[in-house]
């Protein structure tokens, strides 16, 4: 193979990289970490990138690390099926809205929500959570005006703002359906109910190519297994 991947299964940043090579049909090398084991601490992961983070892909004698940077670069490598646009305008446009997702976004549910659902400190203040989650509705608000206008955040085709935004909301979902968040009704389990032009593009996202292939193995087995931990 041309390249490896380093990956961890339910990283978010490591799934935008996943569905860029899937979508691409680019073939790779999968290597799945267990963070468990500190696998992602280890002197030879480390010498791919010294901050322990995934992903990590490996082409050659070269290892690029974040996740955005590594999907520039294969969309340059491999511009058939382009993430990036193909004109000037085109690229400008994807480029904002990966921007505005990646600075206005993101953060929010990372921070104010998953984190703490996932550490188990949500209900230590559930009012702090009920803000966040009405907080986490108005930070979609850019996207659901967006995509009430065209199919995908950054025009008729699937970008990479599309790619970059979906993991994260995914996990968003997954941390939000937990039994704490239910109880406390933070209310974004159901994002579609409220915001009905973001819940069609999950549904047009959830068929994309390579979806499938690129999903979290671990969330898989756990929902086979009737339990949904958002890890």
């Amino acid at each position: 193979m041309d390249y490896e991947l380093f990956w961890i299964s339910g990283s978010p940043y490591a799934w935008r990289v996943q569905l860029a090579l899937e979508y691409k049909a680019v073939p790779y090398a999968s290597h799945r970490l267990d963070s468990a084991k500190r696998e992602n601490r280890s002197p030879a992961f480390l010498a791919l990138n010294p901050r322990g983070k995934v992903p990590v892909l490996r082409t050659g004698d070269a290892a690029l690390y974040e996740s955005v940077a590594i999907i520039a670069f294969l969309d340059r490598s491999h511009p058939a099926v382009p993430l990036f646009g193909q004109t000037a305008q085109e690229h400008g446009r994807i480029w904002q809205r990966v921007s505005e997702f990646e600075n206005y976004t993101r953060d929010l549910f990372d921070v104010e929500m998953v984190r703490p659902l996932l550490r188990g400190h949500a209900k230590d203040d559930p009012e702090a959570m009920r803000a966040s989650a009405a907080r986490a509705y108005d930070a979609l608000g850019w996207m659901e005006q967006a995509l009430s206008v065209a199919p995908y955040l950054a025009g008729d085709d699937i970008t990479a703002a599309d790619i970059v935004a979906l993991p994260n909301i995914q996990m968003l979902r997954r941390a939000a359906a937990r039994p704490e968040a239910i109880e406390m009704a933070l209310g974004l389990e159901d994002l579609g109910a409220r915001l009905p032009a973001l819940g069609a593009w999950l549904s047009r996202m959830e068929k994309m190519r390579g979806y499938d292939a690129a999903y979290p193995p671990h969330w898989r087995s756990c929902s086979r297994a009737g339990s949904a931990p958002a890890t």
